[in-house]
């Protein structure tokens, strides 16, 4: 651990933004099987809204669970682009440690010797 990869020069320098996304991202459960039940949460009640309302014949509880659909779409939408300053902010994270990598200190792979 005492190497000279783990030397503070050997580190990017991460502003607090950078610092706070990378703290955040690695105590986040980004898994598939939580991301799959989460959209079907979402969007179970309103398709089976709209199943009833089929079922039914209700035009205003089918048009009620279309809008519900619509809502759902557009929050995801705006969820989208409000992530984007944090794709961002990773993307800035990627390019300072890929110098890092660049300037070759032990422990990162040289770029040039792969095949």
């Amino acid at each position: 651990m005492d190497g000279p990869a783990d030397a503070p020069a050997a580190r990017p320098a991460f502003t607090e933004e950078e610092i706070r996304l990378i703290r955040l991202w690695s105590l986040s459960d980004l898994s598939a099987g939580r991301q799959l039940l989460a959209q079907i949460a979402y969007f179970a009640t309103p398709a089976v809204f709209g199943l009833y309302g089929l079922a039914t014949g209700g035009l205003v509880v089918l048009g009620v669970a279309f809008l519900s659909i619509l809502l759902l779409l557009a929050w995801g939408f705006v969820t989208t682009w409000r992530d984007q300053r944090n794709l961002v902010l990773m993307q800035s994270i990627c390019r300072k440690l890929s110098a890092g990598e660049e300037r070759g200190p032990e422990g990162f792979p040289d770029p040039a010797s792969r095949s």
